[in-house]
């Protein structure tokens, strides 16, 4: 290990430590990571990424300002119907999101996706202000780097812990729906671990597809159970259409249901809020210069391939983001074209400043990380880092568990 104001991925256990069968059956059966490989390459380690303290603490500052400074300004769209047209939601979303903002149903949990610099300044890209994964490998991952043998540094990751507290809190004694894609193992392990701290914390919960809840007397049942909070593992546009839309928005009015992530937060997801925030007035710190698409002529973008990033405002784990440094000159072309027939067509597409991002040692040679920072009603919660050869983190990144370090370790 080098010296503690470096960032680095630290070996721990072997250069294969989770070959170990005890642990990759924890990894599993513990902590209910079940997608463990992707295209058979392991995509979790337990190699932590130790960051030197001043780097925690300004992870910690940028995530918790980029949430305050564009949820402002994401916020402004509820009141102001051209604004709230701009991010090109289907009615049943802006339902749903009217409903919980008239009722001060505001919970949060999200998460902040932070690279690193050159100049070794955390920098945001976007917010997953929706619903963020990696709650397994963010619970599980730093204990099975402790159980192979790293005892330095602190843990400051209770993203899990404080999400049931929250929830418990939330259904004052009644049941937790959680909802969540039911074809997607992916999906299902995040939701059965929050089931089962609950049911360990004395709360009961219930597992259902999104379709499930529906009002019964006033109160919003899943296999007739009320349920007093929901959670909500599910893109809120992915539900419009459902037959239930009207129910859950009612039960949410009436005070009589709370949620998590509060739907009144959809148009923090969408990255136009960068776009957004970054227009506004007082621009805020940690984000790279955004714009919408059609904001920036065609022939710019084009010749400074390599300074920009194009995002389909709604894409999700790195789906439809296109880096123009990794791309050569014609296929750039074509992604700028076809992105700009679909903004042409309605779709909300941005361009972002690309980040030069500074290499962090690991076992396996230079890689990139995004650092994703929880953030719990405002308050950073903790991480769930990725690590990547190059500067676009989708399904095969490798995830590894953080520490940070204190004065004395």
């Amino acid at each position: 290990m080098r010296n503690r104001a470096s960032i680095e991925v630290v070996p721990v256990g072997g250069i294969d430590a989770l070959g170990d069968a005890s642990l990759a059956r924890e990894l599993a059966q513990r902590f209910l990571v079940w997608d463990a490989f992707v295209a058979g390459r392991r995509r979790v380690e337990i190699h932590p990424l130790v960051l030197p303290r001043s780097m925690h603490e300004g992870a910690v500052r940028a995530a918790e300002s980029v949430v305050r400074d564009v949820g402002r300004v994401a916020a402004t769209a509820h009141d102001d119907p051209v604004e709230r047209a701009r991010y090109g939601f289907h009615e049943d979303v802006l339902r749903l999101a009217a409903a919980s903002h008239a009722a001060g149903d505001v919970a949060s949990l999200m998460r902040v996706d932070l690279l690193l610099d050159e100049s070794g300044e955390w920098i945001a890209c976007e917010i997953n202000a929706d619903c963020p994964g990696g709650h397994n490998e963010a619970l599980g991952l730093p204990r099975l780097a402790r159980a192979a043998g790293f005892m330095i540094a602190h843990d400051p990751t209770r993203v899990v812990e404080r999400l049931v507290e929250r929830l418990r809190v939330m259904a004052d004694g009644g049941a937790v729906g959680l909802l969540h894609a039911t074809g997607y193992a992916e999906d299902l392990q995040v939701c059965a671990l929050i089931a089962r701290e609950l049911e360990r914390s004395g709360t009961r919960a219930l597992l259902a597809p999104p379709t499930a809840p529906r009002l019964r007397g006033g109160d919003l049942c899943i296999q007739g159970q009320p349920v007093r909070a929901l959670y909500r593992y599910f893109p809120t546009e992915w539900m419009s259409g459902q037959r239930n839309i009207e129910d859950i928005a009612v039960a949410i009015e009436s005070g009589r249901l709370r949620t998590l992530t509060s739907p009144a937060h959809i148009f923090t997801q969408s990255k136009l809020s960068f776009a957004r925030a970054w227009s506004a007035p007082e621009r805020p710190a940690s984000v790279p210069e955004t714009c919408e698409l059609c904001e920036l002529p065609r022939d710019q973008l084009v010749v400074e391939r390599a300074s920009w990033v194009v995002k389909r405002s709604m894409g999700r784990v790195g789906d439809e983001v296109f880096v123009g440094a990794l791309l050569h000159d014609d296929d750039w072309a074509r992604v700028v074209d076809d992105a700009r027939a679909l903004a042409g067509k309605g779709e909300s597409w941005i361009v972002q400043r690309f980040v030069r991002q500074r290499p962090v040692p690991t076992p396996w040679g230079d890689r990139l990380v995004t650092l994703g920072a929880y953030v719990e009603d405002g308050r950073f919660a903790g991480y769930f880092a990725r690590m990547s050869p190059y500067s676009h983190v989708s399904h095969d990144a490798v995830c590894v568990p953080v520490f940070a370090r204190t004065e004395s370790t």
